[in-house]
């Protein structure tokens, strides 16, 4: 009973993960390409490395 249980959550589950992916949104060259800039002012100060 409890392995019954706990396959139809993750079946139900995973219905719910994959309705919820939007595959059929359009791909345009706007969209496709992200910019990272980490020069910009307010971002965080670099993280010192650990010592040995």
């Amino acid at each position: 009973m409890k392995r019954i249980l706990l396959l139809s959550i993750y079946v139900i589950a995973s219905i719910v993960m994959i309705s919820c992916t939007d595959d059929t949104a359009p791909t345009t060259q706007s969209n496709t390409k992200a910019t990272v800039v980490a020069t910009e002012s307010g971002d965080p100060l670099l993280i010192p490395p650990p010592k040995p």
